[in-house]
């Protein structure tokens, strides 16, 4: 396909997958003029390019900018539909993605596409954030929003409202807020910073909890300088791990900013997990740590597979751990000991409560202004203003 600068408004391309790397990318061509877009870019592996409604062709991409063509499946989903599924790799996908635009195709986003057929606001935005969603709890939580969990709450509490049974109402409310920190994470995944003085075992933690070896492990105090980051999952919610530097005077500039750096993330993480050497104990350095901790705090007692040497001594120099951390595990990244026990405490922290199959859930920053706003008319005895924030007007953008 050669570049053209004129473009089609009547022919869009929309990329129904996430962007994230994946199996299988989706792209959708829509327009009369849909069908010639496609046969001008793709090749077939056999026969004509002639493709009927339904009918699976198998094929390979042929633009001027690509030297090779991109193996595709192509796909006549209607009379002025295509589809084009692709490798999942976020360059395979996005080449072919160029292509089109380049051609003259118009870029439309999934908000755009959905927007026409979507009469609810909160449903559009469900199906925005399914795309984005990592695991599958998160998506099933986030279908059950698109089918009408949370807009189906709002309307019977709406309903109360209006019937003047406040108490129920603002039970509902509540119950309804509590969950907005979980629903804030279903796309955005909770921060869980590993934090302690040099060879805590923060490095080694951090790869038995990824499965894979990310940081570098060294008996050299000061290793890590730079703060590393990795997505995973536990018991299917979204996780970001980050282990950083070791905690302690800095001996120059570089390590001295790779601390600054820990200490900020430490106060912004949603856990951190204060490691603590078995056979050092608690030190000045924890409490320095723990003074920059925001929000909950899981003690992690390492390198428990030395517990058998000289045991009781080593017992003691845990004995002065504060009493506020209130749960404390014990592991081993040799043996693997106590690790599901400390993934079960962290979800536990972040994710107190349960839910069940269908369950509302407010999972945008909008939802829990709305939420907010209700709740404060409701306090102030304007029962009239609260059933207005619930209203469908003030549910949309």
């Amino acid at each position: 396909m050669s570049t053209n600068v004129n473009t089609d408004p009547s022919t869009t391309v929309s990329r129904l997958t996430s962007a994230a790397p994946s199996a299988i990318a989706v792209l959708e061509i829509n327009g009369p003029l849909a069908l010639d877009f496609v046969k001008r870019c793709w090749r077939p592996n056999q026969g004509d390019s002639n493709l009927q409604i339904n009918a699976i062709r198998y094929g390979f991409t042929q633009f001027d900018s690509l030297a090779n063509g991109e193996s595709i499946v192509v796909c006549r989903t209607a009379e002025h539909s295509v589809e084009i599924h692709c490798h999942g790799g976020r360059l395979a996908s996005e080449a072919i993605l160029r292509g089109l635009v380049a051609g003259g195709a118009v870029e439309q986003t999934v908000k755009l596409r959905f927007s026409a057929q979507d009469t609810d606001e909160i449903v559009s935005e469900a199906r925005e954030d399914l795309l984005l969603a990592s695991t599958l709890r998160t998506t099933a939580i986030l279908l059950d929003q698109l089918r009408g969990s949370l807009t189906q709450e709002l309307q019977w509490i709406r309903s109360l409202l209006i019937e003047r049974d406040i108490f129920q109402a603002t039970k509902r409310l509540t119950q309804l807020s509590s969950r907005s920190q979980l629903g804030s994470h279903l796309v955005e995944p909770w921060r869980v910073v590993l934090a302690g003085p040099p060879n805590s075992g923060k490095s080694s933690l951090l790869n038995m909890l990824l499965g894979y070896t990310r940081a570098i492990v060294h008996e050299q105090a000061g290793t890590t300088r730079d703060v590393l980051a990795e997505h995973s999952s536990f018991d299917g919610w979204p996780i970001e791990l980050v282990d950083g530097a070791g905690i302690r005077t800095a001996t120059d500039a570089i390590e001295a900013t790779g601390i600054e750096q820990t200490l900020e993330r430490i106060a912004s993480a949603d856990c951190t997990l204060l490691l603590v050497d078995r056979t050092t104990g608690w030190t000045e350095t924890h409490h320095k740590i723990l003074n920059h901790c925001s929000k909950k705090v899981v003690l992690v007692v390492t390198k428990s597979d030395l517990i058998g040497v000289n045991s009781i001594e080593l017992l003691e120099r845990t004995s002065n751990i504060p009493s506020s951390i209130s749960k404390r595990v014990e592991t081993s990244s040799v043996s693997g000991a106590g690790l599901k026990e400390l993934m079960n405490a962290v979800v536990a922290f972040l994710v107190p409560q349960s839910l069940s199959q269908g369950d509302p859930v407010p999972f945008r920053s909008r939802h829990r202004h709305i939420l907010a706003a209700a709740l404060d008319c409701i306090q102030k005895n304007e029962i009239d203003a609260a059933i207005a924030c619930l209203q469908t007007q003030a549910i949309r953008e």
